[in-house]
């Protein structure tokens, strides 16, 4: 592993498990939901005193807000037609509103048997080994990539979400975009039809994270906080991506961390309703798999009997430099300035 790239990343280990242990603060607003951004958004609520929030990943936050149990939402994902129309409906007939909180990898962690150098994969092979297509450690998609390093022939376990998920939904995502097999087996969503063979599924992105852990030839996706809590930083895949070095063409190999994550956010334009996918981000030096999370809010929040101030409150304090400078410490990547001016802007029309 390059030298600057792992220290990048052991960086983030410390910073992440010193955090995600603290409590948090109770405050009034209380909000559910990703698991992805669980660390930072349990950290800002503690210095914040503003708000609670409970990772219970995207769907059941999404669910939650239109049962209109939680203030806000925390989704990876865009919601599905069901869920937009109960948080619509509870809203009084207003849509949602998606407020982009973060930059966050998501990471590729493996336990792989008697390796130790960091594994290299390119998006087709990683596509290939989650929609079934690669099925052993030895498969030539990935020896090819992985010179000099002995890989067993035994079977690939693939450790995946047992929940509905924004991870998953931003992972298969991304391997819609770089694996046109994965794409016609697979496709994305909150809850992929992963068609691997040997799949093992866990809760939340910790559940993933330990089983990768509990099983050897194993490999999955963890976001990059989360993987490194649990002691993976050593274990995680360098993803391929292809880009001009030099002026020439070729395969770059890509691992989380500040600098890779800060590059996939050079954004120029954005939807208006910011639903910002950063993903298989063509800037030089972009981490393959980078996507934003969303704090998602009613369109009405009288209409909800909510707390429209309190939750105007956490916006504006997520927005705010102390909360967005804290977030490379914590394993994510601060939003581009001018996606932050247009999002603190989208706080008024809140009612």
């Amino acid at each position: 592993m390059n030298k600057t790239k792992r220290t990048a990343v052991v960086g983030v280990i410390a910073g992440g498990a010193l955090l995600v242990g603290a409590g948090s603060a109770l405050g009034a607003v209380q909000g559910s939901g990703a698991t992805f951004p669980r660390v930072a958004y349990t950290n800002w609520c503690q210095d914040s005193g503003l708000c609670s929030y409970s990772g219970v990943g995207s769907g059941a936050g999404l669910t939650a807000l239109g049962s209109k149990t939680v203030d806000f939402a925390g989704s990876d994902a865009i919601p599905t037609e069901a869920q937009l129309n109960a948080i619509t409906s509870a809203g009084g007939g207003a849509r949602p509103y998606f407020f982009p909180t973060l930059l966050g990898a998501i990471s590729v962690p493996y336990n792989v048997s008697g390796v130790t150098k960091t594994l290299k994969l390119d998006g087709k092979t990683l596509g290939g080994i989650f929609d079934g297509s690669i099925t052993t450690w030895n498969n030539p998609g990935i020896t090819k990539t992985n010179k000099g390093v002995k890989l067993p022939s035994s079977p690939i376990t693939v450790c995946v979400r047992s929940d509905a998920s924004g991870t998953s939904f931003g992972f298969s995502r991304y391997l819609t975009k770089v694996s046109t097999s994965f794409k016609s087996k697979v496709n994305f969503s909150q809850t992929p039809p992963w068609t691997a063979p040997n799949i093992q599924r866990g809760p939340g992105n910790p559940g993933v994270a330990n089983c990768i852990k509990s099983n050897e030839n194993s490999i999955g996706y963890v976001d990059l906080a989360d993987a490194t809590n649990a002691g993976l930083s050593k274990q995680l895949a360098a993803i391929g991506k292809s880009q001009t070095v030099k002026g020439k063409r070729q395969t770059v190999y890509l691992l989380p961390n500040l600098k890779s994550i800060s590059a996939a956010g050079e954004l120029k334009s954005f939807p208006a309703n910011l639903l910002v996918d950063p993903s298989a981000s063509p800037v030089p030096g972009a981490y393959p798999i980078v996507i934003t999370t969303w704090i998602v809010t009613y369109g009405n929040y009288q209409a909800a009997g909510k707390d429209l101030p309190g939750v105007k409150q956490v916006l504006n304090y997520v927005y705010s430099k102390a909360a967005q400078d804290k977030l490379g410490g914590l394993g994510y990547a601060p939003l581009p300035a001018n996606l932050v001016s247009r999002a603190k802007k989208q706080i008024a029309d809140v009612k």
